[in-house]
């Protein structure tokens, strides 16, 4: 009773910053069509080459350029092999930094993340998830086909690939990955720095020579991608040991030279971080944390943090208490605790983690956009008192399940949403000042 009363408490401490007093949206804003139809969309990118275009991610396996004028490219950008259906398939897209930019390394190159296709070869029981790397070719607005294999992760259940990718301020490529899919996290696979056979075990993570082993999931991982070929470590998860890497570890991430880690791991206890996003203004982390039964929630990890790196999937889920067994028994590792979080009540059920807003829309400034893809609301965060954000539904359009699915941001900093029920692309739009963008 006492262990269950400390998490009770400090759920209730964590609680006080998520007050959610109303706030009240600028009365002109609205969603304004951007390009024609393109079917399943769940990212939008810019590649920041100064062409003012936008790349559309469609799940069912492709990238589509929407060019400065609105028009769709007829030829898709990329055609990527997958594995379809409403949580698999084509899921992440990042351009190189130097993208576009002459006479700079790697500025021809952009990634991918994709559930393989169900034919191909796995490391698990489930069509692998992966990242590749490709490059573009004479033609700026189509790639060359042939791809690169950087790293690769087993799976076991066809749920829960996370699959965001993003690059971080400083050059570093990052990667979310959703913990499996098992209801209640049952093999503990968010928990587990090491690699970990499909069971309910804790102690199994590290101790257990039972195949397939199962490692990176329920994490965002950290990788370099500029420095490639030399030869994979055994802390190299997502590479063949002893083989030529086409990535390499960052010094700075946070188990490396501790054996039996998967050095790739940056932050880890995550169930379905399936959207994410840096703050361009200040280098923040937020991620969109899909729950289970009880809780949604949005993290923070403020630029520069160093402690701690564990988000409380499975020990808890949002602020509330999920499970107080095996890890989860007191003292908990040290956990960071949501900055948002609301109750999985009426249509709610799934986040989708959103941008914090740096473009033209004054009143919008430093707001911090976001939605839920089952109620099809679309909400806003205003910075309150202390550490509290101020949440309010902006929009209600009850579409249903996979409304939005995920934000991106142009040059100038405007918003846009993929609708995915809609097979569209959306600016979030004001009469106040547009600059840049799709006007």
């Amino acid at each position: 009773m006492a262990k269950v009363a400390r998490w009770i408490i400090l759920a209730a401490v964590a609680a006080c910053p998520v007050a959610v007093p109303a706030q009240t949206a600028p009365a002109d804003l609205d969603l304004v069509r951007v390009g024609g139809t393109i079917p399943d969309p769940v990212a939008v990118r810019a590649p920041h080459d100064g062409s003012g275009r936008l790349f559309v991610v469609s799940q069912r396996g492709s990238v589509h350029v929407v060019r400065h004028d609105g028009s769709v490219a007829p030829t898709p950008f990329v055609s990527v092999p997958v594995s379809f259906d409403s949580i698999s398939g084509l899921l992440g897209l990042a351009f190189h930094p130097n993208f576009g930019r002459p006479g700079l390394a790697h500025n021809d190159e952009f990634y991918v993340a994709a559930v393989r296709p169900a034919s191909d070869p796995r490391l698990g029981t489930s069509p692998d998830e992966v990242l590749l790397r490709y490059r573009v070719s004479s033609d700026p607005d189509v790639a060359d086909p042939a791809s690169t294999l950087v790293l690769r992760l087993a799976s076991n259940g066809a749920a829960h690939f996370g699959g965001d990718l993003h690059f971080a301020p400083d050059g570093m490529l990052v990667m979310s990955t959703g913990d499996g899919g098992q209801q209640n996290g049952t093999h503990g696979f968010a928990e587990c720095l090491w690699k970990k056979p499909a069971d309910a075990n804790p102690a199994s993570c590290g101790s257990s020579s039972a195949t397939p082993q199962y490692f990176l999931r329920g994490k965002m991982l950290r990788i370099d991608v500029d420095r490639r070929g030399a030869t994979a470590t055994a802390e190299m998860c997502g590479s063949v040991a002893g083989a030529a890497a086409e990535y390499a570890i960052p010094a700075d991430n946070p188990h490396v030279g501790s054996a039996g880690t998967c050095d790739e791991i940056w932050l880890h206890g995550f169930r379905n971080p399936w959207r994410f996003s840096f703050d361009r203004a200040t280098g923040d982390l937020w991620i969109g944390d899909v729950g289970q039964f009880v809780r949604e929630e949005i993290d923070l990890r403020r630029a520069g943090s160093v402690e701690p790196l564990f988000y409380g999937w499975r020990c808890m889920e949002g602020t509330s208490v999920f499970n107080t067994a095996n890890i989860c028994q007191p003292p908990l590792p040290p956990n960071v605790l949501p900055v948002i979080d609301y109750a999985r009540a009426g249509a709610r059920c799934a986040i989708t983690g959103g941008f914090r807003f740096r473009g033209p829309v004054r009143a919008l400034q430093g707001m911090y956009l976001f939605a839920d893809s089952c109620s099809s609301e679309i909400l806003f965060a205003k910075p309150g008192a202390g550490d509290a954000w101020d949440v309010s539904v902006w929009r209600d359009d009850a579409d249903g399940y996979g409304t939005y699915s995920g934000f991106g941001e142009d040059e100038a900093g405007n918003l846009y949403v993929a609708h995915t029920a809609g097979d569209a692309i959306y600016r979030i739009s004001s009469q106040e000042i547009m600059k840049g963008g799709f006007d």
